[in-house]
């Protein structure tokens, strides 16, 4: 008896170690992506999960579109009403479904603002109108109940191409990973803990769009429509009714894009007049003329808003929300949040500098890594400045190289006579003036880049 109590519990000790090795290969192995990636899907959901319970008053979901859209920081800031951007690149209307059951097991909103766009065809290739990477982003971060286990259900009943047990276990979808894994992968608690814009993509740039024109105000009940796509509309239906059953006001909205038809406009005006519900879309004319939108300087591409839309569509948002009774609260997750988006701002800043004396200045924050080259002005020169400390500085008539590393030891560096390479980018280097480099600690990234071409009588900035 007692041999079989011990075989007992040596066989339970090894289950629990095997199932703590697997649990911590999958979430080595699952790409991520975080707020140093271009969309950091990844960190708006871990950002998510730390919220404090019943403390998200309003909530977004959707594409991209979304995504770059709502800024909860300016929500607050401007009417003290607590969001949270749950949007993400491609998502479908099964995943809005799926993290909104999510987001409601931690979380008591009063409005669900949806975005529309993936109602309709937008990977015709795939039922579920989305690719099996773009689901995975969102839904290989969530925490496993009840609620991931009828998302994972429901893909591979509806695309019969993925299976149930690449999701149980990833190790196996993603076991090539293991040539290619980085720092981030091996340190998801302090990624986790970093300060987030809670789900927004501010897209910073702007390509000067012709050829927009917002839609007429109202939809005539005989003109065309477009059709949804099935399984899309299947997700809405159940969104609907889940918003309903909870007693949560859901709008459904639509941002500037070029790539929206008035056919669909249509569609989705049929929809909310049938189930009494609201439809902001700003590609009307009324309420893109009320949000004060401009899309040739509010947009970053034919898709997008750019930073400076999605301030004017939050802001419209903030004064419709708090003239039906949304209330604003002073909450401290907000205020950090608030004071991240400033470092945010600062960075991007950077890079709308021009002036040489300015820009040095700016760059003098213990947050940066920053490096200068002058190749052979008359001498060739480096320095590399890590946290206001200065750790290489050299001169020669000869043509430098150097290595070494920023962030203690973490990021690595290599300057060459034509080129600098920081972490495997490589940026090349321009004669006869200053090459600045900024690599910003926190983002774990390179965020500006500027030439200054100097001169006998003036110092012109080149970007």
């Amino acid at each position: 008896m007692l041999k079989h109590k011990k075989f007992a519990v040596r066989l339970v000790l090894f289950l629990a170690l095997l199932t703590a090795a697997l649990e911590y290969t999958n979430k080595i192995l699952i790409p991520k992506y975080y707020y140093n990636s271009d969309w950091p899907t990844t960190s708006t959901y871990l950002d998510f999960y730390d919220m404090d319970k019943n403390s998200v008053d309003v909530l977004f979901l959707g594409s991209s579109h979304c995504a770059a859209a709502f800024s909860p920081v300016e929500l607050y800031r401007k009417h003290g009403i607590r969001s949270y951007n749950l949007g993400c690149e491609q998502q479908n209307l099964l995943v809005s479904y799926y993290w909104l059951l999510e987001a409601l097991r931690f979380q008591s909103p009063e409005y669900v603002f949806l975005d529309v766009f993936m109602l309709f065809p937008y990977n015709e290739d795939e039922i579920l109108n989305t690719s099996e990477e773009s689901m995975r982003k969102s839904v290989d971060i969530m925490k496993w109940s009840h609620v991931k286990f009828m998302a994972v259900y429901d893909i591979c009943r509806f695309d019969t191409s993925q299976e149930l047990a690449s999701y149980l276990f990833p190790n196996g979808r993603f076991h090539t990973r293991w040539k290619e894994l980085q720092e981030n992968d091996f340190t998801l608690q302090a990624m986790a803990a970093q300060e987030t814009l809670m789900g927004f993509r501010p897209l910073d740039f702007n390509v000067d769009i012709t050829g927009y024109q917002p839609f007429g105000q109202i939809f005539d009940g005989e003109a065309a429509y477009a059709e949804m796509v099935p399984a899309m509309q299947v997700y809405l239906d159940k969104i609907t009714a889940l918003c309903q059953d909870k007693g949560i006001q859901l709008v459904l909205v639509k941002t500037p894009t070029m790539f929206y038809s008035r056919e669909a406009y249509n569609t989705v005006c049929l929809y909310a007049l049938e189930h009494g519900l609201q439809y902001l879309d700003f590609n009307e004319e009324t309420l893109y003329a009320a949000a004060e939108l401009d899309f040739s300087t509010d947009s970053c591409d034919t898709d997008h808003v750019s930073a400076a839309g999605a301030l004017k569509i939050s802001d419209y948002l903030g004064g419709w929300l708090a003239a039906r009774g949304v209330a604003g609260t002073q909450d401290t997750q907000w205020e950090k949040r608030a004071l991240y988006d400033e470092h945010c701002q600062k960075d991007e800043n950077l890079k709308k500098i021009t002036d040489y004396g300015q820009y040095m200045q700016a760059i003098q924050d213990e947050a940066y890594a920053v490096f200068m080259v002058m190749p052979g002005m008359p001498l060739h020169y480096y320095t590399v400045i890590d946290g206001g400390r200065i750790l290489k500085e050299m001169s020669d008539p000869e043509p430098l190289e150097g290595q070494g590393t920023v962030r203690n030891g973490l990021t690595s560096y290599r300057i060459g006579s034509d080129a600098i390479s920081i972490d495997g980018g490589v940026y090349p280097l321009l004669p006869d003036g200053l090459n600045i480099i900024v690599y910003c600690h926190e983002k774990r990234r390179v965020i500006d880049k500027v030439f200054f071409s100097i001169n006998d009588e003036t110092i012109e900035c080149i970007r």
